[in-house]
Parts: structure tokens; sequence; C-alpha cells
């Protein structure tokens, strides 16, 4: 792998990484999405790096009860050396048994990317987006409404029914993302993003009732 490639790959393993440390991370998927737009591969080449690269390489933490829980730092030299089909089979593949709600965190950052990429093929366009998905997925999986995610998206500037179409367009995957009895109230989560789409519109217009 050249130099150049290495770069390449360097912000996609890290961000892919965040996937695998023991915190809440639901709320990190659509920075990650974000990073995979910007790096210019394709679904299938990420989906290569995720199976091929990043699961075996990090896949081992969430088994490991004092693995990391902040920060995961990658091995550049190993993933380099998986990127290259170095590496024997049992230890590309080890570690491949992930837990089923990997797959659907996987799949949730995947359709991010591409909405990301079917509403502008601009970078502040997709900032915006990022930054407002960020704030819905904080309150939906959080429950609390927060003056922070209020803040956030004042400070976009969109209106009330923008902020309410990105969110009823991203809510099938934020309810993809939900773990066990947390589908049950997923109506309460639902209404819980719209009193923070209202707060932040009382913030942004005064006016607004």
């Amino acid at each position: 792998m050249t130099p150049a490639e290495t770069d390449r790959r360097r912000p996609v393993w890290d961000a892919m990484s965040d996937v695998f440390v023991h915190n809440e991370t639901r709320w990190e998927m659509p920075r990650i999405a974000f990073v995979l737009t910007r790096s210019g591969y394709s679904t299938a080449e990420l989906d290569a790096i995720w199976d091929n690269e990043i699961v075996p390489e990090c896949a081992w933490n969430l088994l490991q009860v004092e693995g990391e829980w902040k920060l995961f730092v990658v091995d550049e030299e190993a993933l380099a050396a998986r990127a290259e089909g170095y590496l024997g089979l049992h230890e590309r593949t080890a570690g491949v048994a992930l837990p089923l709600f990997l797959g659907a965190q996987w799949n949730a950052i995947k359709t991010m990317r591409a909405m990301l990429l079917s509403i502008s093929s601009e970078e502040s366009a997709h900032v915006r987006r990022t930054l407002m998905w960020t704030a819905f997925v904080r309150t939906y999986i959080a429950a609390p409404v927060g003056n922070d995610e209020a803040k956030t998206l004042s400070a976009l500037g969109a209106n009330t029914v923008s902020m309410a179409e990105a969110f009823e367009a991203v809510r099938p995957v934020l309810r993809s993302l939900l773990l066990g009895d947390e589908q049950a109230d997923e109506t309460r989560r639902a209404n819980d993003v719209r009193e923070l789409i209202a707060r932040a519109s009382r913030a942004s217009d005064p006016g607004v009732p």
C-alpha cells in the first residue's frame, strides 16, 4: 500500500474503528457517514475495508471487559497488511463473529452516507446535515431534549419544516439502531426529536409559538 493510499485510508479506519469502543457509539453514526462520504471510496470498497480490515482488526475489543472505552488507536501496519492480503485466512477472519447490532450499525452508516450523497455534492451541505442528524440521534437515543442540541439546530438556521422533513427522512435509519426494549418506545423518542425541533425554532425565531 502506497503512502498516499494509507493517508486516504487513515480517516476511514479511524472513523470505522469508533464503532468498536465500549461507550455509546450510535450517535457517532452521522459523523462516521460524513467521513466515509469525503473518502471517495465506493460502497463496495467501503464494505471490503469494513469486512476485511476493520472488523477482524477491531472486533476483539468488544469481547474484552477492559478494552478501549473512548478511543480506538488502530494498528495501521496490521490494517495495511490486511488490505494487501498478506495475512493468512485465520488472521484475516479472526474476530468476525460480531453481535447482530453491529451489522445494523454498519448498514445505518452506509444508508446515511448514501443519503448525504443524494442531497448534494457540496461538502457544506453534508456538514449541515451531519450536524442536524447528530442532534437528532443524540436526542432520539439519549431521550432528554438537550439545550446543546437545540443550540446546534438553531445555529444552522434551518426552518421548522425543513428540520422536520430531515428527521422523518432519517427516522427509519434511527429506528434500526434501537436495541431490544428501546423499540417499544420509538414513538416517544420521535416526539422528543420533534420537541427538540420546536425548541430550536423558538430559539432562532422568538415569534414562533
